[in-house]
């Protein structure tokens, strides 16, 4: 990754009305002071050039996934939430990765493609379950496929952790809830064989992949033990399928991650603005020997 040139696939906007309303519902979890550089571009910009990065990915965040809505109003506000994006980056460093109404796998097909012809808009960030239902078993073939042949970046983002009960009375929602989602959604696509059926799939796991590259060991020996319903393909393998951002804030799990996958299945990521993003990226690609 060249230092000074980097391009960040995982940043964050959000219009500010729309996310007052998802707020009010209370949902999910959400700052009570959002971050300013939500609404804000030319801070992002500012950051950007400190920082040492051209170019910013940027989607909702997840509580604006609104997977949570009847599926006709989940559809209806997510395209205007996609149009309002496509106008925010136009003209500016930013890209704009759109939410699909995974709610209705039909409606977010035609989304999917609206999105691509009247924007130009191909990279997708998805929820790592859709109110409840696995993405192995939410997602259709038909769209993974749609997907793929997009060549878009598809963003897989923790959504509404599902052990809050657990977490949230120690503050462990946010730093374990989020990684363990990511890594049972991604499990759950290695033992569907999802990405092996679309091998051009380009799905990238944020927070680099949660907790899922330090449980490969483990779900490799259970492959190895399994005497029927094994996984199509050994994990530690499957796993070398998707790409993985480098939200991980500390240089021995990020080279470890890229021991485990290899360097090229990673890409430049911040989880900007929020603070749960990286302060320093700079030092710690370096520190973690992605540096150029």
């Amino acid at each position: 990754m060249k230092l000074g040139a980097l391009v960040d696939h995982h940043g964050h906007v959000a219009p500010q009305d729309a996310l007052a309303d998802a707020m009010a519902r209370r949902f999910m979890p959400f700052p009570k002071d959002p971050p300013p550089l939500l609404f804000d571009v030319a801070g992002h910009h500012a950051q950007m050039d400190a920082q040492g990065i051209l170019r910013r990915i940027v989607s909702v965040p997840p509580i604006l996934y609104l997977y949570e809505l009847p599926a006709a109003e989940q559809a209806a506000r997510i395209a205007r939430l996609n149009d309002w994006l496509a106008g925010l980056v136009a003209g500016t460093r930013l890209s704009a990765m759109a939410v699909l109404p995974l709610g209705d796998p039909a409606a977010a097909l035609a989304e999917l493609r609206r999105c691509a012809e009247r924007h130009g808009i191909r990279d997708i960030a998805i929820g790592s379950h859709v109110a409840g239902t696995d993405l192995d078993k939410a997602v259709p073939d038909e769209l993974w496929a749609a997907l793929a042949e997009g060549g878009g970046l598809v963003m897989l983002h923790p959504w509404q952790v599902r052990d809050r009960a657990r977490l949230d009375d120690r503050r462990l929602g946010n730093p374990l809830g989020n990684p363990f989602e990511t890594a049972v959604a991604a499990a759950r696509l290695i033992e569907a064989g999802t990405l092996q059926r679309h091998p051009s799939l380009r799905l990238m796991l944020a927070h680099g992949g949660g907790a899922l590259p330090f449980l490969l060991g483990r779900m490799d020996r259970a492959w190895e033990a399994a005497e029927h319903g094994r996984a199509p393909e050994r994990p530690s393998l499957a796993a070398r399928r998707f790409l993985y951002d480098t939200v991980v804030f500390e240089p021995e799990p990020l080279a470890f991650l890229a021991r485990m996958v290899g360097p090229e299945r990673i890409l430049f990521g911040t989880d900007s603005p929020f603070d749960m993003s990286l302060q320093d990226p700079a030092e710690l690609l370096a520190a973690a020997g992605l540096a150029t």
